[in-house]
């Protein structure tokens, strides 16, 4: 029997999946889709429960399209009716004229520097003195202060906004944070100062999930009570609670460089070790009537408690779901394919958050258990090892390799880097991370008995402490990690189909894959050619739009300079969101970041001048104005552009005393009021302008100089 019979769930989800992407993608409402439904879904009953209506499969392909449609249709509009924006009562559709806004906090705040981000579901708005009840959620940035400190995740408070739509990227290569809340059913944000809302006195958070985060932050306080500081206690309640507020950038970065980022996050390792102690814990239920159904509920709900408490993060979420299965089907004697297993574990999420496929996290973990489960007793057969520590170190490896294979094209993709040593790193992780677990467990279960946990602490400490110290040392490596790689969605495409064709050939020794494989390999080497030649053609100016901050790019071929403000200059995490996967895009391989004087061949900064190929460009800021005002040229300078800066105190008239622009452009380095106030005066004298707030970052492509 092939797996396309033994996995009936995977012809199911295809048509499924299709419904949700063709939804997210290409959203409308159908107007009679629930009515469509229905008649499929009583045409199939019919055809199943009447004899001489269930033909066999052979003859009855068209029974086969009609399943398909039906979960195309019913997933389709599950996804339209989860996507809250087009509901009727969705609070957005009522901003022109809301005085006041009811609210509850959906999650716990995230703490920041200066501010707290909470999502809000808006309950009801009021309008002319009436409440209308709404729907939808909102991202909020509350003033840090004492009074926002003590919101806590169910809290209704009534506040006065203005809600704005997210805004688009506002950069080339910009993270996408429209679209990334977007697919959280998120649309809108606001800022609240310390005047504008008030608690109401009411909690309606869901009883779970309170008890779940008042047990979360115990056992963290449980943490910090044992001495568990630091990054030892970041890593340890992020690896253990998934809580990851703590985690600071250093960190992260140097777990992702190393290909250790996954074990920052709740995931199978986790949900399995929580599953086999309590499996083994409960038994004694083995011996008595009903105890395995007994058992089974047992489990059951401890799983998703755990899930719920660790922050229901989808990789947690898929383990969840897949040992929920693999529980029923022990506990019934029904035989399990993981494949299948998979499929339906997946098709269940979806029913609840058909979002979730757009998830990162969620497409890694599917992605590489399939890779693990398929490809790793490949790679384990290829060597038989007799030593017992041997063979665990080989077991890891494959399992390392397998997991790799199947997620390094995502990984590119999204993150445009490779972790050269994740062999090695992950044959210290995972044996670390599954110790610190054990002793994180032990510490929490006895927690009460101080001589006890307070060993247990200083072994947990000690782990975590290790665990990050390795790390650490891998990531200083020399090439630790291949950074600047970017692919288009379709080269991922191709390269798991590609990946898939070389499997089917080892496996199946057919030339056909092979073939297959090799055209593949040809059409992304001809797309990597062509996307190459651009790169090395390429010449332009980049003025990104940086709240309060002045940045200019001038990219020539594979190399760059960013002249920017000097404390943008050192803001790596800046960096990395606004401007550095512009750079991967590009394909830049060698860049410099300066804040003064520059000179090369094709480039030219000077003070407040620059020319840059045929350009020239002309800079004004306060300094620069007062010591030109007294010297009046017979003839104003000409220049390509000039760039007005740092909200200098000047009226446009006396700039074009200065300077003949052909546009001048006004960065985001000054404040709104000023621009529109330059603005004004430029269309008053017919000049031509730019506003980099207004418009997003200006990309200037000059002509290609091969």
């Amino acid at each position: 029997m092939n797996l396309w019979n033994q996995a009936p769930f995977i012809r199911l989800i295809l048509p499924f999946i299709a419904g949700i992407l063709s939804a997210i993608y290409f959203p409308f409402q159908l107007a009679y889709s629930i009515y469509i439904i229905a008649v499929l879904a009583a045409i199939i009953a019919l055809i199943i429960l009447i004899p001489r209506l269930n033909i066999s499969y052979r003859k009855s392909w068209w029974f086969g399209v009609i399943i398909n449609c039906a979960l195309f249709i019913f997933s389709y509009q599950l996804t339209i009716s989860k996507t809250e924006k087009f509901a009727t009562n969705h609070f957005s559709k009522f901003t022109d004229s809301t005085q006041y806004v009811y609210a509850k906090l959906n999650e716990s705040y995230l703490e920041k520097e200066k501010s707290l981000k909470a999502v809000l579901e808006v309950i009801a708005v009021k309008q002319i003195g009436n409440w209308k009840k709404t729907c939808g959620k909102a991202m909020i940035y509350f003033k840090k202060d004492s009074r926002s400190l003590k919101l806590k995740y169910g809290d209704e408070i009534v506040m006065r906004v203005n809600f704005k739509e997210v805004p688009p990227p506002q950069n080339p290569g910009e993270f996408n944070y429209k679209k990334f809340l977007a697919f959280h059913n998120i649309f809108h944000q606001a800022y609240l100062k310390n005047n504008d809302w008030v608690y109401s006195g009411h909690n309606s958070g869901n009883p779970i999930l309170t008890t779940s985060i008042n047990l979360r932050n115990s056992l963290l306080n449980a943490f910090i009570a044992n001495h568990i500081l630091n990054d030892e206690f970041a890593v340890g309640s992020a690896l253990l609670l998934g809580y990851v507020d703590k985690l600071d950038a250093d960190i992260l970065t140097a777990y992702a460089s190393t290909g250790a980022l996954h074990v920052l996050s709740v995931s199978g390792l986790h949900v399995a070790i929580v599953y086999v102690v309590f499996n083994w814990l409960l038994f004694f239920f083995n011996k008595i009537k009903y105890g395995l159904i007994i058992k089974a509920v047992i489990l059951l709900l401890l799983l998703w408690f755990y899930a719920i408490l660790t922050g229901s993060s989808p990789s947690v979420l898929r383990s969840a779901a897949m040992l929920s299965f693999i529980i029923i089907a022990k506990t019934f004697n029904r035989n399990t394919n993981i494949y299948n297993t998979l499929a339906a574990s997946a098709f269940f999420l979806f029913l609840f958050n058909p979002y979730l496929i757009l998830d990162v996290g969620f497409q890694l973990s599917y992605i590489a258990v399939i890779g693990i489960v398929y490809i790793q007793p490949m790679i384990y057969n290829w060597f038989e090892v007799n030593n017992w520590l041997l063979e665990q170190v080989w077991a890891i490896t494959a399992v390392s390799i397998a997991a790799q294979i199947a997620t390094f094209p995502l990984g590119l993709y999204y993150f445009h880097q490779f972790p050269n040593y994740f062999l090695l790193s992950n044959l210290i992780v995972i044996p670390l991370s599954t110790v610190i677990i054990y002793l994180g467990l032990s510490v929490l279960a006895f927690v009460k008995i101080s001589i006890l946990v307070k060993y247990l602490a200083i072994g947990f400490s000690w782990s975590v402490w290790l665990l990050n110290s390795s790390v650490k040392q891998i990531e200083s490596w020399p090439y630790a990690v291949q950074q600047g790689i970017s692919i288009t969605v379709f080269d991922t495409l191709f390269l798991y189909a590609l990946i898939v064709s070389l499997l089917l050939y080892f496996s199946k020794k057919q030339f056909q894959y092979l073939f297959f494989a090799m055209s593949l390999g040809i059409i992304l080497l001809c797309s990597q050619l062509i996307e190459q030649y651009g790169q090395f053609t390429q010449k332009k100016m980049i003025i990104y739009n940086i709240p309060k901050t002045s940045a200019i790019d001038f990219i020539c071929a594979k190399t760059n300079l960013l002249l920017t403000d000097t404390a943008f200059a050192k803001n790596e995490n800046g960096l990395k969101f606004r401007i550095k996967n512009n750079w991967s895009e590009s394909g830049m391989n060698d860049t410099k970041i300066i804040s003064g004087n520059f000179e090369t061949n094709n480039l030219i900064i000077r003070n407040n001048f620059i020319q840059f190929f045929d350009k020239r460009i002309a800079r004004v800021n306060e300094k620069e104005v007062l010591k030109t005002k007294n010297i009046m040229p017979q003839k104003p300078l000409q220049v390509d552009y000039l760039i007005i800066s740092r909200n200098p105190y000047l009226h446009i008239s006396e700039i074009v005393k200065l300077f003949d622009a052909k546009t001048i452009i006004f960065d985001s380095s000054n404040s709104q009021y000023n621009i529109n106030k330059w603005k004004s005066e430029c269309n008053t004298l017919s000049q031509s302008y730019y506003s980099v707030i207004d418009s997003g970052a200006l990309v200037v492509n000059l002509k290609s100089y091969l």
